[in-house]
């Protein structure tokens, strides 16, 4: 049963990666557009399809949805070898 007088919550909708905080237009994405998101803000140095994202709920790989009410506090993994000096 729905309530005909319940709307969906209108944005933006902020959410963090590793501390920087951005504002997404839409309540549920794909991990990888937070991915591009975090990128495009310079939250995480690399590229995007270099890392699976993490958040309360769990890991989410890059086609999973993730809606941003649910969660929206996030750190990326790097999935390639880290580099040693």
């Amino acid at each position: 049963m729905t309530e005909a007088g319940k709307k969906e919550p209108e944005g933006p909708f902020p959410f963090k990666v590793n501390g920087i905080e951005i504002k997404a237009d839409a309540r549920k994405l794909r991990a990888r557009q937070i991915l591009a998101l975090a990128s495009d803000h310079h939250a995480m140095p690399g590229k995007p399809n270099e890392y699976v994202l993490q958040g309360d709920k769990g890991q989410y790989a890059p086609d999973d949805e993730v809606d941003l009410l649910e969660d929206n506090v996030f750190i990326t993994i790097p999935t390639t070898p880290t580099p040693v000096a």
